[in-house]
């Protein structure tokens, strides 16, 4: 079987909008998504844990998905987390944390996950 590094998100910040949708994508073991210049056809994605090479999670906001990484860890599938802390402030962003929330979240996450 061929096996896929997934990148979880480069559209749309899945681990802070979407993590309960993910979580039940990876259960089910696929998920499916529209190709961006033609919506009707879509692409199914295999993600038994067999198909999955590593996961890599792009956010600004990664504690939503932090409450599932017991089960994801339970897959035995390596992942990282690209991390963006920016401390826009909420005129030019406001739906991004507060750039104390993004930097304890990045500590909780990185002791969470250690140096590896």
């Amino acid at each position: 079987m061929k096996q896929r590094i997934i990148s979880v998100s480069r559209r749309t910040d899945i681990p802070a909008f979407y993590a309960e949708w993910f979580i039940n994508r990876i259960r089910s073991g696929y998920c499916y998504y529209p190709n961006p210049m033609y919506p009707a056809k879509f692409y199914r994605v295999d993600l038994k844990p067999d198909a999955l090479a590593g996961i890599v999670f792009w956010t600004r906001w990664p504690k939503p998905i932090m409450c599932y990484l017991d089960e994801i860890d339970s897959l035995d599938v390596p992942y990282y987390f690209q991390f963006t802390i920016n401390g826009y402030p909420k005129e030019i962003d406001p739906r991004a944390p507060t750039l104390k929330q993004a930097t304890d979240c990045f500590i909780e996450l990185s002791e969470r996950l250690g140096a590896n």
